[in-house]
């Protein structure tokens, strides 16, 4: 079974004890490719084995296939800005073979995919959006569009427990345009069905939602997604509006929220834990949920297959993806 993009984490904690630490800066880097040494690396980059031993932190000569090693700094830190937004990651891009290489979470989240997943059994990481899906198999250059396959100029990686995936390419396939430029070292992302705000209008902005429905949205996704991750949250809020949006179901968060014409929909309205006080993370999501923020597309429904006791959803739905504990249907 698939696995939530976050599992790589965890199984490739020990492997990556031992990789070269964050520098806070943007780096060209190489990925070790199969038989490759200090000594062919530093001779192919015109360096020394000595640089490239104090540039990465290392006191001995074993390398393994797969380690991304810094080279030497850019000419100057890389921004990168999504639809006007300069995003802020955890851990810095490289730059390999003339590629940017950026962690997969961040894009994918700027760019809007409607599901971030892992496939452990082929050690690749998925990313869907429409009718698009990506694979993307670690240490490959080929990603796998659809039935297509595509190569790239460098191999995904995982570097410092994030996984890194060439930005252009994973832009462009989503339908977005991207523009360098070279005096300010930034990309620039667009979205071709983003629409600019409008800046006259940028401090008399209104919230397009009730309170109320920030007040229930945001309590049954505590109640439901409480301990889960913040995507998993926004996935939650999400099949709850969507709900709101169906002929089926009642057409306010709140009547979704306790609707009983099959019996109660959440076991939250039930057991009395959605009265309880939502997290600033439940707020934040139900938030950005009401504001059109979307992962899971247009999953209704959705179920931790280890806590569940009824499994009409698994017998009578599509599904869609998983995000931690939880898989979401259509």
């Amino acid at each position: 079974m698939k696995k939530q993009l976050r599992g790589i984490i965890m199984s490739m904690a020990l492997f990556l004890i031992n990789a070269t630490p964050s520098f806070g800066a943007t780096y060209i880097a190489h990925t070790v490719q199969p038989n490759e040494s200090l000594f062919t690396i530093a001779k192919s980059h015109n360096t020394s084995v000595e640089n490239l031993k104090e540039t990465n932190f290392l006191s001995h000569d074993e390398i393994y296939a797969g380690q991304v090693f810094h080279i030497r700094l850019a000419e100057k830190n890389l921004s990168v800005f999504v639809n006007g937004q300069k995003i802020n990651f955890d851990v810095e891009p490289y730059i390999e073979n003339g590629r940017t290489f950026v962690p997969i979470r961040y894009i994918a989240e700027a760019i809007h995919v409607d599901c971030i997943d892992w496939d452990e059994t082929y050690q690749q990481a998925i990313l869907v959006k429409g009718d698009t899906t990506l694979r993307l198999p670690i240490g490959s250059k080929t990603i796998f569009k659809n039935t297509t396959t595509v190569d790239v100029d460098a191999p995904i990686t995982t570097y410092q427990s994030r996984t890194f995936v060439p930005l252009r390419f994973i832009s462009e396939v989503f339908d977005c345009e991207v523009r360098w430029e070279e005096s300010t070292y930034s990309i620039y992302i667009s979205s071709k069905d983003y629409v600019p705000t409008n800046e006259s209008n940028t401090n008399i902005s209104t919230p397009s939602y009730s309170e109320e429905d920030l007040y229930w949205l945001s309590r049954i996704v505590e109640a439901e997604a409480k301990g889960e991750p913040y995507e998993g949250k926004l996935g939650v809020a999400n099949c709850v509006i969507n709900r709101k949006k169906s002929p089926e179901f009642p057409n306010t968060i709140k009547g979704v929220v306790f609707d009983r014409n099959y019996g109660y929909q959440y076991t939250p309205v039930a057991n009395g834990t959605i009265y309880n006080n939502p997290s600033a993370d439940s707020i934040r999501a139900a938030k950005e949920a009401l504001s059109g923020k979307n992962n899971v597309g247009r999953c209704m429904y959705f179920l931790n297959p280890r806590k569940s006791t009824n499994f009409w959803i698994l017998r009578n739905r599509t599904f869609y993806c998983t995000i931690q504990n939880h898989d979401f249907y259509l």
